[in-house]
């Protein structure tokens, strides 16, 4: 039941169905990277993270959000600022090789989940 929803989980977030794409450092990777985009958010001002991200948010909560707005969204974040600001998170997780590789091969699967950490940050101030 759990391995069904890792697989359920790995195809919504945009993983291939190959059988390298099932392991669990791919899991790892996308937690790790939800954790640094949450953590991220949480030590922004309040107010300028709403400022940045409300309408990004409804448009991602009401299904109104178009792949051109996403790309526009991710190029405001500037996700290497993102990475550098939780560097130490980040190492730690990478000490391990396979989740190294994982992030190297998906590193889409890694921006991913950085966003949606700062969704979920959203959520919970909205």
């Amino acid at each position: 039941m759990k391995e069904e929803r890792n697989e359920k989980l790995l195809e919504k977030w945009g993983a291939k169905k190959e059988l390298n794409h099932k392991k669990q450092p791919l899991l790892v990777l996308v937690s790790l990277s939800f954790k640094i985009g949450q953590q991220w958010a949480s030590n922004q001002k309040k107010d300028d993270l709403i400022s940045r991200f409300e309408e990004f948010y409804k448009d991602w909560a009401e299904d109104r959000l178009t792949n051109q707005r996403y790309k526009m969204l991710y190029q405001e974040l500037d996700p290497a600022s993102m990475v550098a600001e939780m560097s130490d998170t980040l190492n730690r997780a990478l000490v391990d090789p396979q989740v190294a590789e994982a992030m190297l091969e998906n590193f889409y699967l890694f921006e991913k989940g950085m966003v949606w950490g700062i969704m979920s940050a959203m959520r919970n101030i909205i």
